[in-house]
């Protein structure tokens, strides 16, 4: 069994390696091309523009909106994810740089007409300071007039459909998932645990991450200097309701 600390999770290697497979199942993959049509429609993102893709992973999105003319930055800090983002971008000619570093440490001052941070990245630094520096990095990157998309699963939405254990079965495994609320609904505590279909070795994963609602969301990208922030349900633009599906941040410089 492996069984990470809860500070390094995300610096290792073999989690990424593991899980992605899990992560991106073909059926999300098939979905890359109409959420970007959806950003694109919700930001007002254009080919030619400059874009920062903030926890890029092996740019899904980030080769797809290459493909639609836009020029894409991706970041993300494990070196395998972006050696795969650079070598599909060089065999398709696209207009895309993939950068493998931390997110805490990336800046590049006015560069870019938009930015997102997409599929529940955000919130795994150790402290709240530390998360805010990464907000104010993509914030001093971006132009004026710029925006900075966040896709989470709001406060709101976990309260209304949590769950304390679940289990599925994906691509040959079986999916264990065991949750924690923990400091006042500040923070949700991760168990996953999968087991090959045919048996073999369980591998486990603990970690924490912190978990926003709407307001507080709202209030950091206002912290870091964002003038204007308009929140969503989904990537259609619909309300953050008791309907809502994500929750979706747009902070406009």
């Amino acid at each position: 069994m492996t069984n990470m600390e809860e500070k390094s999770w995300w610096q290792e290697d073999w989690f990424w390696d593991a899980y992605r497979p899990l992560m991106f199942d073909p059926d999300r993959m098939e979905d890359t091309p109409l959420e970007v049509d959806r950003i694109l429609a919700l930001t007002g993102l254009k080919a030619g523009d400059r874009f920062l893709d903030s926890c890029c992973g092996f740019g899904r999105h980030a080769l797809e909106m290459a493909r639609r003319g836009i020029i894409v930055t991706g970041v993300d800090r494990q070196e395998d994810y972006i050696l795969e983002a650079k070598d599909a971008a060089r065999k398709e000619g696209l207009d895309a740089a993939f950068v493998n570093q931390n997110t805490l440490s990336y800046r590049n001052p006015g560069a870019f007409d938009g930015a997102m941070n997409f599929f529940t990245s955000f919130g795994y630094f150790e402290d709240e300071e530390e998360e805010e520096q990464a907000v104010r990095n993509v914030y001093d990157s971006l132009k004026p007039g710029g925006f900075f998309l966040i896709d989470i699963q709001g406060k709101e939405l976990l309260a209304r459909n949590f769950k304390e254990r679940d289990w599925f079965e994906r691509n040959g495994y079986k999916i264990f998932l065991e949750y924690k609320i923990v400091d006042a609904w500040t923070k949700l505590e991760n168990r996953w645990m999968f087991i090959p279909m045919g048996g073999g070795k369980l591998t486990e994963i603990s970690f924490t991450h912190r978990i926003y609602s709407a307001l507080e969301l709202a209030s950091l990208l206002g912290r870091c200097g964002f003038e204007e922030v308009e929140l969503y349900g989904s990537l259609l633009g619909t309300p953050y309701d008791d309907k809502a599906e994500r929750l979706i941040a747009v902070g406009r410089k």
